[in-house]
């Protein structure tokens, strides 16, 4: 059996590899299509995989180059099937135009199975809340949501996406590799932080700051930073501000390196501005592996997670100081039971056992047992 994997961004690739390892496991051809194009670094770049579609470049998130881009690989990757000819099509989304073109490729190919893949959601997770109802957006949205009854499965990367959408199943993110022992190195009489990942135009970090601002009237505080972004120079000036020590640890790739830093941290940041629609970010999931526990501002999955599973606190603008105050005067028992509560949540969801028998599941029901 072949299995074609469309995806069109460098930003899935962890999906990407998680899926290869799945169906070549079960002795299925797999055959990658993707563009030449990384939406991380807006610059083109050579994936060195099975079909690379050439598409036009683009320098802004919202730009009709962007819509362009999208629609010229959404048509190759369709054309690239035709040569293909795969059994079944594992599909991420975004980009939205590839659900309408993957559904008349299925018109086509009646044979054919289709696994639209949604990690994402175009335009609902922008911070463009104000624009979201105008006809460009609702276009863009429809081109999706009109289609998507074409697949014979559909996947969500969270439960708040399978909400919107009014469909699908679950997929979690994982992590392919085994989580490190914790050894958590904390200090009574201080507080550490840690902010992973990008830092761009979808953090709040006027939230960050607030919060770090209130604690530090109540204890020492410091703020580990692993990752790089736009937002970067502004966040650390803004962190100073308030009387936070930074500690800069720029990109770290080593997980034994990032595990110590984690180690030396009471709490990691997950906050987004709130327009953005995300029910999970992966750099929660780095958080749960390494037994980090999480200020949070993320909605759905996540908040549930933190009031049922008790592994952190969800902030807002009206409960900054009293959540300040509870982590300022926690002891160091509940801070280290949060520490497995986390752990062990990673290990009920988001392992790659759990990964696999979820998309087992699938292709049970597509193929009959």
């Amino acid at each position: 059996m072949v299995v074609a994997l469309v995806y069109a961004f460098d930003t899935c690739l962890d999906r990407v590899q998680l899926l290869k390892k799945y169906y070549t496991s079960r002795g299925y051809e797999v055959k990658s299509v993707t563009s030449n194009f990384s939406h991380r670094k807006k610059a083109l770049y050579d994936p060195s995989t099975d079909v690379v579609i050439p598409v036009r470049e683009y320098h802004k998130n919202l730009s009709l180059d962007r819509i362009l881009s999208h629609k010229q690989f959404a048509k190759g990757a369709r054309k690239a099937l035709c040569e293909i000819q795969p059994d079944l099509v594992h599909c991420i989304i975004p980009c939205n135009s590839l659900v309408k073109e993957m559904s008349k490729y299925k018109k086509e190919h009646g044979d054919v199975k289709i696994i639209y893949d949604i990690i994402d959601l175009w335009p609902e997770s922008m911070p463009i809340e104000k624009y979201k109802d105008l006809l460009p957006f609702k276009i863009w949205k429809n081109t999706r949501d009109k289609y998507l009854s074409s697949g014979d499965v559909i996947f969500c990367e969270c439960d708040l996406f399978k909400q919107y959408l009014r469909c699908g199943k679950v997929l979690y993110w994982s992590i392919d590799r085994d989580c490190l022992p914790m050894s958590p190195d904390l200090k009574e009489d201080e507080l550490q932080f840690c902010y992973l990942g990008s830092i761009n135009n979808i953090i709040d970090i006027s939230m960050i700051t607030a919060f770090l601002r209130e604690c530090s009237i109540l204890k020492k505080c410091a703020l580990h930073i692993i990752g790089n972004g736009e937002k970067k120079e502004q966040f650390i000036q803004d962190v100073l501000a308030v009387g936070v020590n930074v500690i800069d640890h720029k990109e770290v790739y080593d997980q034994r390196e990032k595990q110590e830093i984690f180690d030396q941290c009471n709490y990691g940041f997950n906050v987004m501005k709130s327009s953005v629609v995300v029910g999970l970010t992966m750099k929660s999931l780095d958080y749960m592996c390494a037994g980090l526990p999480i200020i949070n501002t993320i909605q759905g999955d996540t908040k549930n997670f933190c009031e049922e599973w008790d592994i952190g606190f969800n902030i807002d603008r009206e409960n900054i100081k009293e959540i300040a105050s509870q982590v300022c005067l926690e002891s160091m028992d509940m801070q280290l039971q949060r520490r497995r509560n986390i752990q062990n949540l990673y290990n009920t969801y988001f392992t790659t056992k759990h990964f696999n028998a979820t998309l087992q599941e699938a292709l049970e029901r597509i193929y009959g047992g």
